[in-house]
């Protein structure tokens, strides 16, 4: 896996040095199938979930590549969202609710609702170059259930405290921060070379992270049942 990474690593940075976009959501496309492959052959997992969540990424990187059209828009948003959604769905009932004191909450509360002000403002600010109000919609759901999957991950990994734990919650912020820079890039158009080098790094940090949680989670389900 850190051959393939570091294989990968080079490319982007060769496509970024390039600087062609259409070739940066190749390598997106490209990345997302090698590492996927890996995971069906080599790593796996029992979870039938961590097989759709490898799927939904192979999506939305096809639905990244077309994202100037309205339909690649709607997949890349969507298969966002669900990838999220489901990971949203694993770590709240893990989560030792009891264990966060009050004034964490009111910390993270605070923390939390000015991230989504922070996204709901820069949506507004390039509301202009939006196509209606579907796309709108997408946008604003994709970044608030993103920052509340980090905000549940967070939590998740402050009362289990384990190595799963920790890195779902690493891969989890890195696709989030992904996703982020992705939107600087398109729709501010700051620095994007610059703002696609963070994609790209985070992205691919973001894959490493997720197919190692997977490794680390069925040697433990292994050595259970060696127990058991």
């Amino acid at each position: 896996m850190l051959v393939l990474s570091a294989v990968f690593i080079a490319i982007n940075i060769v496509i970024l040095t390039i600087g062609d976009v259409e070739y940066i959501r190749i390598a997106r496309i490209a990345s997302t199938l090698a590492v996927a492959l890996y995971f069906l052959i080599v790593v796996g997992h029992y979870s039938k979930w961590l097989y759709v969540i490898y799927g939904l990424l192979i999506l939305s990187s096809i639905g990244f590549y077309y994202y100037d059209f309205l339909y690649g828009k709607a997949l890349y948003l969507v298969t966002t969202i669900l990838v999220y959604l489901i990971i949203v769905t694993w770590v709240i009932r893990s989560i030792e609710w009891r264990l966060i004191k009050k004034y964490e909450y009111i910390t993270f509360l605070f923390i939390y609702i000015m991230h989504i002000a922070f996204h709901f403002y820069n949506v507004n600010n390039f509301d202009h170059k939006i196509q209606g109000p579907v796309e709108n919609s997408l946008i604003l759901i994709t970044g608030v259930i993103g920052i509340t999957t980090c905000l549940l991950v967070g939590f998740s990994n402050a009362t289990r405290s384990t190595f799963n734990s920790a890195y779902l919650m690493y891969a989890t912020f890195a696709f989030v921060f992904a996703d982020f820079a992705a939107m600087v890039a398109y729709y501010y158009e700051l620095f994007p070379l610059r703002f696609y080098f963070i994609e790209r790094g985070s992205y691919l940090f973001g894959l490493y992270i997720l197919t190692r949680f997977c490794y680390i989670e069925n040697n433990e389900e292994l050595s259970q049942n060696y127990v058991d």
